[in-house]
């Protein structure tokens, strides 16, 4: 079953536990042990107890309690942030109406990568990003870093009638970074340029290793579950 499964009502808020694996497959290819994590969708706290865990510091929030510790009462897509500084915001966000709302996520985060934040990464459906209407994000987006594939599919509602579960849905990791790129300014006395766009350059890479340089490491050494 998937989180949208047609045969199940729908849960309140799109709160849905976060399997462990899922979690681990994301630090199975980046390194958060440095940064300091923004779970802004913390429901029950079943990604921040992997992300903890592992090493990393996790402040936390949602929009509403469901009996997990939490810093901040506060709605992500409002603009509103935790009182602990963050560097990294990992969740698993609602997707709400036709995915409206996990596009509202993406809106919100990618706003904290141009105020300080150095990396963003949501769970969501492996095709989220065939549609048109979301090239903004991914393919017409220079923040946009890695897909991560999970292998194996979520069950989002165990089964209780001895009935293996079955699910139908294909997720991902999305990483969206800073920007590298830098748009080179043409010279205003220079002849004009045939049509093409705008020529980029790489900026000066960071002292860190970011999501880009280990996803690609893993790449090349086969590794899967990235694409």
């Amino acid at each position: 079953m998937g989180k949208h499964e047609i045969s199940y009502v729908r849960v309140e808020r799109d709160l849905y536990p976060t399997p462990r694996w899922v979690t681990e497959a994301l630090l199975a290819h980046i390194n958060l042990n440095r940064l300091m994590i923004w779970e802004p969708a913390a429901g029950k706290g079943d990604i921040v107890k992997v992300l903890r865990d592992s090493g990393a510091r996790v402040v936390t929030s949602d929009i509403a309690d469901y009996g997990f510790f939490l810093d901040a009462l506060i709605d992500f897509t409002s603009g509103q942030v935790p009182p602990a500084p963050f560097t990294a915001i990992v969740t698993n966000p609602p997707f709400g109406h036709r995915n409206t709302l996990a596009e509202t996520f993406i809106v919100a985060g990618l706003k904290h990568l141009t105020h300080g934040a150095s990396l963003l990464a949501l769970l969501l459906p492996a095709d989220f990003d065939s549609a048109n209407g979301r090239r903004r994000f991914f393919g017409e987006c220079p923040a946009f870093t890695a897909k991560i594939q999970l292998t194996r599919r979520a069950v989002w509602f165990p089964r209780t009638d001895g009935v293996r579960a079955a699910p139908k849905e294909n997720h991902a990791w999305y990483v969206w970074e800073p920007s590298r790129l830098r748009v080179k300014r043409p010279n205003p006395e220079a002849p004009p340029r045939p049509e093409g766009g705008l020529v980029l350059k790489k900026s000066t890479p960071p002292r860190h290793r970011s999501a880009r340089d280990i996803l690609g490491s893993a790449a090349r050494s086969g590794e899967p579950g990235t694409t």
